[in-house]
């Protein structure tokens, strides 16, 4: 099951590549973590939320499983 990310990242038209460039995360582990398959840290949490210009008290939200 994926997270909210995904949707946010294709909402901006971004590739995973994209995400993880502006992140400077490695793009599989971009996949990963959109799939539920790898933990999202904290530190990888902040870059990601960052670079989306995400706003930071509603950054719980972009890891949440999608309905």
């Amino acid at each position: 099951m994926a997270i909210k990310l995904a949707s946010e990242r294709k909402k901006r038209g971004w590739s995973q590549y994209d995400l993880a460039r502006a992140a400077n995360i490695h793009p599989t582990d971009i996949s990963k973590i959109e799939s539920g398959r790898f933990p999202c840290f904290e530190g990888w949490r902040q870059r990601i939320v960052k670079a989306l210009d995400w706003p930071p008290e509603r950054a719980n939200e972009l890891f949440d499983q999608e309905e």
